[in-house]
């Protein structure tokens, strides 16, 4: 089976078909998703809706991550970007979770595009 979002050849496994991706490109997704998010939270906080949505997304890529790496043969560069996408995840929750602490909620000004909460939707 064939990438569903990418031309690429690799085969999407079992563990990321509701995303439609293979592996290599799944961890780039998610590396470049919370890098967005990242951003956003710093810059212009979120509000309480936007903090689920935010939380949501790192546990549902967690629990991807973790079935993907422990059912698939993966090569030894594979393995490290799962764990480097594994502490992206933990530094975005430990963001949100800094801004939870500081401004219980923020408003997230109505002129920024939103990222998909779900990771089934994310780009």
């Amino acid at each position: 089976m064939r990438s569903y979002v990418c031309s690429c050849e690799n085969p999407v496994p079992p563990e990321l078909e509701s995303v439609g991706r293979c592996v290599k490109h799944f961890i780039s997704s998610v590396e470049e998703t919370c890098a967005q998010m990242h951003r956003e939270i710093v810059l212009h906080g979120v509000d309480g809706e936007r903090q689920a949505a935010v939380a949501r997304y790192v546990v549902e890529c967690t629990q991807l991550l973790a079935r993907v790496s422990s059912n698939l043969r993966l090569t030894d560069e594979l393995k490290r970007r799962i764990l480097s996408s594994f502490l992206c995840l933990m530094n975005l929750r430990d963001t949100l979770d800094r801004v939870r602490s500081v401004h219980p909620v923020a408003h997230r000004p109505s002129g920024l595009p939103a990222v998909a909460g779900s990771v089934v939707a994310v780009g």
